[in-house]
């Protein structure tokens, strides 16, 4: 969590985990995200896309950042799972690694890409910022429909609301790709708390 890409408070991060993660919640439990894909006709350049933006999100908040992150041959996120039917990717982080935090701002990331992408080349520095701030007040208003993080104060929501558009700026060069798969194949995407014996 030393690498936010964001001027947000740690205060903001540690009120979102308490939305996700009860504070009583056994170390040896894991936050479970489950992407479920449909898994008919996909293009392999956008769900590549898609599968890096989720990779790199993750790799943002690793101890050392993105860059070491992505050099290093272990620690990366990995699908624990994949259900059958269409595709269910599982990925899970245990509460107790360090790095569960992490898995709550992908499910954010990809909870809230933009419906639709604007190319910004063509916009000048007033219209960017709108078109900035235009999505901001987007993803507040669907921040404000999730169970999870409906519980937080207006002011958290709006901090969170700038790190994911924040997250996705910085992704911008598949971000494309990656909105276009998750609206054709992305079903659903959900999180929720898995006891270790479950």
């Amino acid at each position: 969590m030393n690498h936010l890409p964001a001027n947000v408070p740690r205060s903001a991060i540690a009120e979102m985990y308490g939305a996700f993660v009860p504070e009583d919640e056994a170390e040896d439990s894991n936050i479970e995200v489950s992407l479920r894909i449909a898994d008919e006709a996909l293009e392999l350049r956008d769900l590549g896309a898609f599968v890096e933006l989720v990779d790199r999100i993750y790799g943002r908040f690793s101890e050392n950042g993105l860059q070491s992150y992505a050099r290093r041959e272990y620690g990366h996120l990995k699908v624990q799972e994949i259900r059958r039917g269409s595709w269910e990717l599982i990925l899970q982080e245990a509460i107790a690694s360090g790095y569960s935090h992490a898995l709550i701002l992908v499910y954010m990331a990809v909870k809230f890409l933009p419906k639709t992408i604007e190319s910004l080349a063509t916009y000048n520095q007033v219209e960017q910022g709108r078109l900035a701030k235009q999505q901001r007040k987007r993803i507040r208003a669907e921040m404000e429909q999730d169970e999870h993080l409906a519980k937080l104060p207006k002011e958290r929501r709006k901090q969170l609301a700038a790190l994911v558009e924040v997250l996705h700026e910085k992704e911008k060069e598949r971000l494309h790709r990656a909105a276009r798969f998750a609206r054709r194949h992305l079903k659903g995407v959900n999180i929720h708390i898995r006891k270790r014996d479950e």
